[in-house]
């Protein structure tokens, strides 16, 4: 019997610890767990699972680590450092490895947030704020890199999944820290459909990728959901206990309107609230569509970049 090594970097998150929990039952599979930090590294340790440390920024270490391998699994997440300039990496080391299959993790969130009415399908359009720093658009940017890829030869998979549920679950737990600190209400008796994936199922679905053919393999996107209808209210039901809570706070729509000033745009009341307002990525993004304001973020944001991180985490964190 043959056996097909699959390399998953990112492997000490909660997807990637989960996904190489998964893949390692498969003697027909050789998983090389490949991580940069800790994370929840622990879950694979007591596994006795022998743990790769790369960065993905070494693209030397990188290529040695993929050569020989079947399918690459992309569950890394971090800095635009790591999303953008790594993957770029991660897929010039998978060619120069000669890497059979890349599967990579999306978002549904690079259909905006809320997202387009049309993305029931993934053929709709993606979100139009193209912040460099803000997730939506580091994850659309990640899919054309991985599109691009797939075009030039590396027959690759693309999967979107919602918020992601089960074991581990950071979405959940900060639900479950929600409802004890009553900071969470249902709307409309929580009526609205909820779009979940457990991490259980999104890992079948990696394993299906790494045997997809066609079609699947030219970097398309594809949803990933349990197919199961839940509302707010049925995801609540069974949190509620584990929150050990009996009371759940309920709004209607007219009310959170009026909390939010009528559904307008509430205009800054000072000039640190005038500042924060015009350095939001929303503002931004619409003046770059202004030549002259596009040169003047950019440079702005060089300027930042040659002061180093630790002056501009002070200046983000004073913003």
């Amino acid at each position: 019997m043959s056996v097909r090594r699959i390399v998953v970097l990112g492997a000490s998150g909660f997807v990637g610890t989960t996904l190489v929990e998964h893949l390692g039952d498969d003697p027909a599979m050789e998983v090389v767990p490949v991580i940069h930090s800790a994370g929840s590294a622990w879950r694979l340790a007591r596994r006795n699972t022998q743990l790769l440390q790369v960065d993905v920024a070494d693209r030397s270490s990188l290529t040695d680590v993929l050569q020989g391998a079947a399918a690459v699994v992309n569950c890394t997440r971090g800095s635009r450092a790591v999303m953008i300039d790594g993957l770029a990496n991660i897929l010039e080391s998978c060619r120069t490895a000669h890497v059979g299959r890349f599967v990579h993790l999306s978002s549904v969130m690079v259909y905006g947030d809320p997202p387009h009415p049309a993305s029931t399908s993934e053929d709709a359009p993606t979100t139009s704020d193209r912040d460099p720093e803000g997730y939506a658009g580091i994850k659309v940017e990640q899919d054309e890199l991985v599109q691009a890829a797939a075009g030039r030869g590396l027959p690759s998979v693309v999967l979107c999944p919602p918020n992601i549920s089960g074991p581990f679950s950071g979405y959940l737990v900060g639900l479950i820290d929600a409802l004890r600190g009553a900071s969470f209400a249902l709307m409309d008796e929580g009526a609205g459909p909820v779009n979940l994936v457990d991490v259980r199922n999104l890992c079948h679905a990696i394993r299906l990728a790494l045997d997809a053919t066609g079609e699947a393999l030219d970097g398309r996107r594809m949803f990933v959901t349990d197919g199961e209808p839940l509302t707010w209210a049925d995801l609540v039901g069974e949190l509620a206990p584990l929150a050990e809570v009996t009371r759940v706070r309920r709004i209607g729509r007219d009310a959170l309107v009026r909390l939010a000033g009528g559904g307008g745009v509430k205009r800054p009341t000072s000039l640190a609230a005038s500042l924060r307002h015009l350095v939001s990525s929303d503002v931004r993004a619409a003046l770059r569509k202004d030549p002259l304001w596009e040169k003047v973020d950019r440079t702005a944001r060089g300027t930042v970049a040659r002061m180093g991180k630790g002056v501009e985490n002070r200046l983000r964190l004073g913003i």
